[in-house]
């Protein structure tokens, strides 16, 4: 393990309260990059790491999502130091800011293998195509109509995939009820609204009292779960066959067809300018689908690349 002394760090730190800690240099070890953070996508784990709701190892880093410039490697890997990357919120089983510090900082320390992909010139909106790209690859395994569970941007591209590939989407969640119905979406208000039997429910956010509820209501076959839900074991019922599967998938091929995907709901997705990060704590809990951060000092762009 090396610091990198030049470089003092200011992040944002969870600990039963949100507080902004220095420290005098940013450690590297074997297989960490040290990024500088451009752009961040403030939405549920960032919601939900703040509520109490779920258990979670504090004190932690937020931010799961979002642009950065590669500074230096802990091996001086030259393919990818300057480099601008899109961040994945998943590696390894783990979701940045929530099971490991994220990027909610001046300078941070990732593994490598949360690069999602390149890009030249960083645009807002760049910061959700790791979310895009899952929501695409969650809507790429349904068969019928799917129930969605969540109100969330996930949940929304989720249901916007769905439709677009022919299919009916409806939602149940705890909140966000509002979000849902303005893309025209059925909303199940309450348990009591829902069909007693749907083929398949999808997963897309924290909600384990629900979830039980909406399983043992309407007994889905097919059960897809993004870890973005957090949502690591199920109550089923007994005696009846369930096809659970886990869409891990961040990145997909038809990147295009993801892209049409975020142009429904880039309108609803908040793009906000701050010039410190202690700024971003008024920011959290990010409210409605979230929000975009762009660092003034450190991400300059002409108007043409503004998203």
């Amino acid at each position: 393990m090396f610091g990198v002394g030049s470089l003092k760090q200011k992040v944002v730190v969870f600990d039963d309260s949100l507080r902004i800690v220095e420290n005098p240099a940013v450690a590297l070890i074997p297989g960490y990059m040290l990024v500088k953070p451009l752009i961040m996508y403030l939405g549920f784990p960032e919601k939900l790491i703040t509520s109490g709701l779920m258990p979670i190892k504090t004190p932690v880093i937020p931010g799961s999502m979002g642009v950065g410039r590669v500074v230096e490697t802990y091996n001086g890997d030259g393919s990818i130091v300057g480099k601008n990357i899109v961040i994945s919120p998943f590696h390894n089983e783990e979701v940045l800011g929530v099971d490991r510090n994220g990027l909610l900082g001046n300078f941070v320390s990732l593994p490598t293998g949360y690069i999602h992909s390149t890009v030249e010139k960083p645009r807002a909106l760049q910061a959700l195509t790791p979310l895009v790209h899952h929501a695409y690859a969650l809507a790429g395994k349904l068969h019928d109509n799917p129930l969605i569970l969540g109100c969330e941007l996930l949940s929304i591209l989720t249901g916007i995939f769905s439709r677009n590939k022919g299919f009916e989407p409806a939602f149940i969640c705890g909140d966000g009820l509002r979000e849902a119905s303005k893309f025209g979406f059925k909303v199940f208000k309450n348990l009591g609204e829902m069909p007693s039997t749907v083929k398949t429910l999808v997963i897309t956010s924290y909600s384990p009292i629900l979830t039980g509820a909406v399983i043992e209501k309407t007994h889905p076959q097919h059960i897809i779960v993004s870890p973005l839900s957090f949502t690591n074991y199920l109550k089923l019922p007994l005696r009846e066959k369930v096809v659970i599967e886990r869409a891990t998938s961040f990145r997909v091929e038809s990147f295009n067809e993801a892209e049409k995907g975020l142009q429904e709901a880039k309108n609803e997705v908040k793009v906000v300018e701050v010039d410190d990060v202690g700024k971003t704590l008024g920011l959290i809990p990010p409210r409605g689908l979230g929000v975009v951060v762009k660092y003034s000092k450190l991400f300059q762009a002409t108007p043409d690349e503004q998203a």
